[in-house]
């Protein structure tokens, strides 16, 4: 293990690989500050250039552009209040009101350093579990990972402020809409009008984008402006938000921890983790109503799980040649291109590189973290342009984010229909990260209890990592009832 290490540490240090990371940072940084433009997407536009790259060089490439993305998403997310990725969707919450309070320097700097602690933390994660965790991973069926999905859904009402109801009502229109285009399982198309667009289902990012960047814009356009933070990030409130992370630490943690575990079960979904993090945190916390106000704590608990997920699904890519999200699954492509086969033999045969994969990623957190701060006071100036100017700039950028994920008009088309859900929801208090929860983890929910119904029939309820889950679920959701009468005692 200790000669693997060392080998993995010489190869990250070879000028080729130096190069790859030092090109492929900015790339994906500049892709999470585009609105819309994913790590998926990143990746897609760059496994061209891997061609005749070193194998670990290659690699080392395309995790870097993929595990950046949301660090710099983070930023477009406080300061414009649209997401840079969909991923960054749940920063929303409570960066926006802290922009709008003035204490946008503080959320982005906080922001930016549990990314960078997150980040880390996957990494330690993925270099601890890489020789141990096949018969852990193995353990997941379809059964658990049902019941994983479904203990997502759990957080829907606590996502975000405002009415647990209307959180609720939001998630289950989310859920519905989830359900256009194929069945799962038997393929059977549904809820798709006789129009062919709709057959492959709702896509997230028009979906994502519609909801949050639209209404943002719109408010724009009618007047309202971004100047509360006056043009500038003082140096002193990003200082204030990287020490914030730091003095709570025990939710950095916490928040990691929950990314880690999504990102080890294949088809949970990236997007998830953040969401299932920050209700986590909410329902954790001795004054659960804060969040949703603009509290610095519902900044750090969604973007330390966003890095942290990174370490977590490359798990199940290099033990199993599983993908732990789709950004892994065009990565395991990658793997073939430059003629390598992740499963259990890699791990035997090319540990080095699996190492080497677990510094890149720890490597490149911190730097992308430390580039973003040094950048942030020629960034932070866009919240002083006149809206006028800004929003035909920044339309244009959601509007190029939806078509460039498929090269399909209709993306555009939707990304105006999912606008005006996202104005209504505004309008009428009802929950837009809850919707996009629902949306996410209903697909899953879906496929794996059809599956393990086929396989086990309902008996699998009774698997025992299925009642332990169980159990977490019902905990969960009793937490917010139980919790203040059980401190109220113990005080």
């Amino acid at each position: 293990m200790w000669d693997a290490l060392i080998s993995a540490g010489s190869q990250t240090l070879q000028p080729a690989v130096v190069w790859a990371v030092a090109t492929a940072l900015p790339v994906g940084l500049l892709f999470g500050l585009l609105p819309g433009l994913s790590g998926l997407t990143a990746m897609a536009v760059l496994i061209p250039f891997v061609y005749g790259m070193d194998g670990f060089a290659g690699l080392a490439f395309l995790l870097t552009a993929h595990a950046v993305v949301s660090t710099g998403g983070s930023v477009t997310a406080i300061l414009l209040g649209i997401p840079g990725s969909p991923a960054n969707a749940a920063t929303l919450i409570d960066g926006v009101p802290l922009r709008n309070a003035g204490f946008g320097g503080t959320a982005v700097g906080a922001a930016l350093t549990a990314s960078a602690v997150g980040g880390v933390f996957g990494a330690l994660v993925l270099l601890v579990l890489l020789p141990v965790l096949r018969p852990v991973v193995l353990a997941f069926g379809p059964a658990e990972t049902f019941l994983l999905s479904l203990m997502g859904l759990t957080f829907l009402a606590a996502v975000g402020a405002g009415s647990p109801a209307r959180g609720l009502v939001a998630g289950a229109f989310g859920i519905f809409i989830s359900f256009v285009g194929y069945e799962p399982v038997s393929g059977v198309p549904r809820y798709w009008f006789d129009y062919d667009y709709l057959l492959d289902g709702i896509r997230l990012i028009p979906l994502a984008l519609g909801l949050f960047a639209i209404p943002e814009l719109v408010a724009l356009a009618s007047g309202r402006s971004l100047e509360q933070s006056k043009g500038e990030l003082p140096g002193r409130q990003l200082l204030n938000g990287f020490k914030a992370v730091f003095g709570r630490m025990g939710l950095v943690f916490r928040s990691s921890a929950v990314g880690s575990i999504i990102g080890i079960i294949p088809g949970v979904g990236g997007e998830t983790a953040p969401f299932v993090a920050y209700a986590t945190a909410r329902q954790s916390d001795k004054n659960p109503e804060r969040y949703g106000t603009g509290i610095i704590e519902g900044v750090i608990a969604p973007e330390a799980s966003n890095n942290a997920k990174e370490g977590g699904a490359l798990v199940p890519t290099l033990v199993f040649g599983v993908p732990g999200s789709s950004g892994m699954a065009l990565l395991l492509g990658a793997f073939l291109v430059l003629g390598l086969q992740p499963g259990p033999n890699f791990l035997r045969d090319h540990l080095d590189i699996g190492l080497g994969l677990v510094l890149v990623l720890a490597i490149v957190n911190v730097l992308a973290a430390g580039l973003m701060f040094a950048l942030m006071p020629l960034l932070a100036r866009v919240v002083s342009v006149p809206p006028r100017l800004l929003v035909p700039f920044l339309l244009t950028l959601a509007l190029l984010g939806a078509y460039s994920t498929e090269n399909n008009m209709q993306d555009v088309v939707f990304t105006f229909v999912f606008g005006a859900v996202g104005i209504a929801c505004v309008r009428y208090g009802f929950n837009r990260a809850a919707l996009l929860l629902g949306f996410v983890l209903s697909p899953a929910v879906e496929r794996y209890l059809e599956i393990s119904l086929n396989i086990y029939g309902p008996g699998f309820l009774l698997r025992p990592i299925c009642i332990g889950l169980i159990v977490l679920m019902v905990l969960a959701l009793l937490a917010p009832k139980i919790g203040p009468r059980l401190r109220k005692r113990l005080t």
